[in-house]
C-alpha cells in the first residue's frame, strides 16, 4: 500500500505514515447511507433542505448527497403538479363571479 499524502510505499495496517504522518486510515470510517430525516424534511418542508445537503455532502457522503437530491428534485415536481391541478381544478369550477 501507498500513502496517499507522499506516495511512499508502507505497511497495509498502518494506521499513520511512518515518513510524512499523515493518517492514512481513518479510526471510525464515516457511514455513507441515505438520511431518512433529511429525506423526510426535503419532501415534507422545503426542497431547500435537500439542496442544502447536497452541497455540503457531495464529496464526503456521496450516497446520502445524492439522495437528498433526488427527494428535493421529488417534492419540487410534486409541488409543480399540485400547483397546475390545483389552478386547472379552479379554471374549471369557476362560475364566472
Amino acid at each position: 500500500m501507498f500513502c496517499p499524502h507522499c506516495g511512499e510505499e508502507i505497511a497495509v495496517q498502518a494506521e499513520i505514515c511512518p515518513k510524512c504522518g499523515v493518517r492514512v486510515h481513518k479510526t471510525q470510517p464515516e457511514v455513507d447511507e441515505a438520511n431518512v430525516t433529511i429525506n423526510i424534511l426535503s419532501v415534507c418542508c422545503t426542497p431547500l433542505i435537500g439542496f442544502i445537503m447536497y452541497f455540503l455532502w457531495k464529496d464526503n457522503k456521496p450516497k446520502a448527497a445524492k439522495s437528498a437530491l433526488v427527494w428535493a428534485l421529488i417534492a419540487i415536481a410534486l409541488y409543480i403538479v399540485l400547483i397546475v391541478g390545483f389552478g386547472v381544478l379552479g379554471f374549471l369550477l369557476d362560475d364566472g363571479y
